[in-house]
C-alpha cells in the first residue's frame, strides 16, 4: 500500500489480513461534516463525536466490502486507506472477469447499506417494532416536509418507549450515514462507485464522466443555493475530477 501520505499520526492496523491506514485528515473532515464548526456545548460535542465514530465505521465497512468481495473474485488486495475525502481500496491486480469487477464495486455500498439495516433493526427492537428503525432512517431527513400522518410514523414509538437521548443519537446518526452515504455513493459520477458501475455495465467510461460532470455541477449549484458551503466544496471537487477524467478519456491536452 502507498505510504506516501502517511505520518506519525496515521493509524495503521491489519484486518482480515488486509493492511489499513487511516490518515489524520479523515478525522478532521468527518468532524467538519458532523458540525464541529458549530459546537456550542457538550451536547453538540457529543453529537460530533458520534458522527465521527459512525462515519469512520461506515467507511471501513464500505471499503472492506470492496476488499473482501474483490479478493473472493480473484483480485490481489494491496490495502485500505481512509483519507480526507473518503476511503479507497487499492489492488495489485483486479478480478480477472468483468462480472467480478462489477460485484466488487457494488459490494462497497451494499455492505454499508446492510450496516444501516442492522442498526435500524437493533433500534427497532428497542422501539418494539423491528421495522420502525429502518422507517425512521429513511423518513427522518424529510420529516419537516412530510404530511402529518407520516411525521407521526417517523417518531412512532420513540417517546412511547424508554429510549435514551444518547441511544437515539447513536442509532439515528449511524443509520442516516450508512443509508444516505451509500445511496450518494451510487450516483453515476466518478470517482464514486456509481460511476464505476455504470462504466462497467456500458463498457464505456466516457458516458459516466459526462453524466457525472452534469450531476456534480447541478448538485453543487443546489448546495450553493441552500447555503451548504462545505458540500459545495466537495461537489466542486467531484466536478473537477470528472472533468479531468473526461480530458484524459478524450485525449485532450492541458
Amino acid at each position: 500500500m502507498n505510504n506516501q501520505n502517511s505520518s506519525s499520526w496515521t493509524l495503521r492496523f491489519r484486518l482480515f489480513g488486509i493492511p489499513v491506514q487511516i490518515l489524520p485528515m479523515a478525522w478532521v473532515v468527518l468532524a467538519l461534516l458532523g458540525g464541529a464548526m458549530g459546537v456550542e456545548d457538550s451536547s453538540d460535542l457529543t453529537q460530533v463525536a458520534i458522527f465521527v465514530v459512525a462515519g469512520m465505521l461506515c467507511l471501513l465497512v464500505h471499503e472492506f466490502g470492496h476488499a473482501l468481495v474483490g479478493r473472493g473474485a480473484g483480485a490481489l488486495v494491496d490495502g485500505v486507506e481512509i483519507a480526507g475525502m473518503g476511503g479507497t481500496t487499492s489492488f495489485m491486480t483486479l478480478p480477472p472477469r468483468r462480472a467480478g469487477y462489477f460485484l466488487m464495486t457494488l459490494a462497497g455500498p451494499v455492505a454499508s447499506l446492510l450496516l444501516g439495516v442492522l442498526l435500524g433493526v437493533c433500534f427497532g427492537l428497542q422501539l418494539g417494532n423491528v421495522w420502525a428503525g429502518i422507517r425512521f432512517a429513511f423518513l427522518m431527513p424529510w420529516q419537516d416536509t412530510l404530511p402529518l400522518d407520516l411525521q407521526q410514523q417517523v417518531v412512532m414509538g420513540i417517546y412511547q418507549n424508554e429510549v435514551s437521548h444518547f441511544a437515539l443519537q447513536v442509532y439515528s446518526t449511524g443509520m442516516l450515514i450508512c443509508f444516505w452515504w451509500s445511496l450518494f455513493n451510487l450516483l453515476p459520477l466518478f470517482p464514486l462507485d456509481g460511476g464505476r458501475l455504470l462504466g462497467s455495465v456500458l463498457n464505456n467510461y466516457l458516458i459516466p464522466c459526462v453524466l457525472g460532470l452534469v450531476v456534480s455541477v447541478a448538485l453543487a449549484i443546489w448546495a450553493l443555493l441552500v447555503g451548504q458551503w462545505f458540500n459545495v466544496m466537495i461537489l466542486g471537487y467531484l466536478a473537477f475530477i470528472n472533468w479531468q477524467y473526461f480530458r484524459v478519456l478524450t485525449g485532450r491536452k492541458r
